[in-house]
């Protein structure tokens, strides 16, 4: 389950749709392209009944926000791909190759706005040591109490919150985190909630906001700091295998 009530979400949610309809929507004008220019009318139904059960699954992903939709994006892409590898190689159908490229590059927009924490956070369920997670421990205040929380993800000026507690999208919460040498503190923005079973904690994906008194500067900071232990996390779990092998 995820909530993404916030109204600015809601927005870019809506124009990731109307992307999505334009990458099908090249897509089977392309495939009646091709049907025409090799007389293949019956392969051509055949072709976009099948593309049309295919994306009618694709935007199920997408409306729900499915993990499943990097699947989905993954065998477009490579068929996308195929498709202007082979007009390249065969010099047939040139007509077509600006419409599948259009359709890749629009594909391409689609995936960048939602490689972001706030709405397919990272979050390694399977490993159950946290001295290995991608995470840390940080505390957020809320309704005037500290609680704790672990960060799992940090991109692009946003992060998902791990939490027990059910924070309302839309509402703002100040984060407390360390270095172990240095404590920040930084202001979010609630902008998504998912629920992935009981038991777990939600994992709220928020936007990191940047004024005169939480500066971007200190969350570049902790992102570096974020990053080289990410690293530091994955070698030692390689060397601890390496070293019980």
């Amino acid at each position: 389950m995820i909530d993404i009530s916030n109204l600015k979400i809601r927005q870019d949610i809506d124009r990731v749709h109307l992307l999505q309809w334009g990458h099908f929507s090249i897509i089977s004008l392309a495939f009646v392209i091709e049907g025409f220019l090799n007389i293949k009318i019956f392969w051509t139904l055949f072709s976009l009944i099948g593309l049309m059960i295919f994306y009618k699954l694709y935007f199920k992903t997408l409306s729900d926000l499915y993990y499943s939709f990097w699947t989905f994006t993954f065998a477009t892409g490579t068929f996308i791909l195929y498709k202007l590898y082979h007009i390249v190689m065969t010099q047939s159908e040139l007509q077509l190759f600006y419409l599948y490229l259009i359709a890749g590059v629009i594909l391409s927009i689609e995936s960048y706005i939602l490689l972001s924490p706030i709405y397919y956070p990272r979050v390694s369920w399977w490993e159950y040591d946290f001295r290995y997670r991608d995470d840390s421990k940080v505390e957020f205040l809320f309704e005037d109490k500290r609680c704790e929380a672990r960060l799992t993800d940090l991109r692009r000026n946003a992060g998902c919150l791990a939490a027990f507690k059910d924070i309302n999208v839309g509402e703002k919460v100040k984060i407390f985190a360390s270095n172990g040498v240095k404590d920040f503190r930084f202001q979010v923005e609630i902008m998504s909630r998912r629920r992935y079973s009981l038991g777990r904690p939600a994992s709220h994906g928020v936007k990191f906001i940047f004024d005169d008194e939480y500066t971007e500067s200190e969350y570049e900071e902790f992102h570096n700091y974020w990053s080289n232990e990410k690293v530091f996390k994955k070698k030692t779990r390689y060397r601890k295998q390496g070293s019980n092998a």
